[in-house]
């Protein structure tokens, strides 16, 4: 497949998930009648916001990754193609997940929800990753030290995820600091992110 295709229609998928993030702030349905009772009302938005700002880094960060494993790739294979679309069917997911951890943060079903679309995403990560260095897609120039050193952050953002997935069946508020502590994390490059 044509890799300038690839990436533009994967580029496109990352772009309308980041934008339906913004859809997941609805004031409840009532009418307003004075301006401190829509204060308030914007107010109790917060969990929303936080969650919005986690996911919007969080697939930014996702698209961040994909680019730059991308860059490091010569060839597009078929089966390539079909895992990175599981892995867009996931960032697509997301700002579902986004909106139901914002209207509902304490609870074990929203946070829970939230790990296991972001572990969704991690396992369709590793398996494209796999798949690339399987078939020597990669660019006969990039190291083995660097093909390691992606593989490992790779599958610890695949345990992160899993742990704090765990967690919301037991204490949802530390779940979703968990997410927000991943994606600090993940803010320093790594991998091959490390590289750019």
């Amino acid at each position: 497949m044509n890799k300038s295709r690839f990436e533009s229609f994967s580029d496109g998928v990352f772009a309308f998930a980041i934008t339906l993030l913004v859809l997941g702030f609805t004031l409840p349905e009532s009418r307003y009648t004075s301006d401190r009772a829509l204060t308030l009302g914007l107010l109790g938005l917060w969990p929303n916001l936080i969650a919005y700002a986690l996911s919007f880094a969080v697939i930014g960060l996702l698209w961040q990754n994909h680019h730059a494993l991308f860059r490091l790739v010569d060839r597009v294979d078929r089966k390539t193609v079909l895992l990175n679309l599981l892995l867009l069917a996931g960032i697509a997911f997301i700002p579902f997940a986004t909106s139901t951890l914002g209207s509902n943060p304490t609870m074990h079903a929203s946070t829970f929800l939230y790990g296991a679309v972001l572990l969704f995403c991690a396992t369709a990560n590793n398996l494209m990753l796999s798949q690339l260095v399987r078939s020597q897609a990669v660019r006969q120039d990039v190291t083995q030290a660097v093909v390691g050193r992606t593989v490992r952050a790779y599958c610890g953002a695949w345990v992160t995820y899993a742990v704090a997935m765990l967690l919301a069946l037991f204490v949802p508020l530390v779940s979703f600091a968990a997410y927000v502590a991943i994606a600090f994390y993940f803010l320093v490059p790594r991998g091959v992110d490390a590289d750019i």
